[in-house]
């Protein structure tokens, strides 16, 4: 696509020229709509979805209790390897009931149930994860001090495009 403004030859699903930054005339179209709101704020608003597939599925959230504190009094080394079994452990509990590892952040991991495998007992499985995350996660540190993790489970509806 050849831009009106420079003459500069952009790629089809470019809407700006990235040479000038102009419009380019036929812009792609997106699924993302993004109006300007009140006070300058730019929210997305999506489009609507053909024959959405709507399904339970649960969240697992764990994090180590006291995880920062602990962190202060140990060598960077240490709290490095920390997290290392520290990950290991969780998303082994997760993966062992057909769990998804979708993300980890500090200290916590988030576990999905139901998505992109769904059971019949996924809440039940998801309950198992953090029960085994609980008892089975419990790590020493110096001067006696003892983190262990805390999970939190959220059940709810999801809405997702049939594959």
């Amino acid at each position: 696509m050849t831009c009106a403004a420079c003459g500069f030859e952009a790629a089809a699903d470019f809407a700006f020229c990235p040479k000038c930054g102009a419009k380019l005339a036929a812009a792609p179209a997106s699924d993302v709509t993004v109006r300007p709101a009140p006070g300058r704020v730019r929210v997305p608003v999506l489009s609507p979805m053909r024959n959405p597939i709507v399904a339970p599925v649960t969240v697992l959230f764990a994090d180590l209790s006291g995880f920062t504190t602990l962190s202060e009094r140990l060598d960077p080394e240490d709290v490095r390897a920390l997290q290392g079994d520290l990950f290991k452990e969780m998303s082994a509990a997760i993966e062992r009931f057909d769990g998804f590892v979708e993300k980890f952040v500090g200290d916590a991991v988030m576990g999905v149930f139901g998505a992109p495998v769904a059971h019949e007992d996924d809440p039940e499985r998801a309950l198992r994860a953090a029960l085994l995350m609980r008892d089975r996660s419990r790590f020493s540190a110096n001067a006696g001090s003892v983190a262990s993790v805390r999970p939190w489970l959220c059940t709810s509806a999801s809405i997702r495009a049939p594959s």
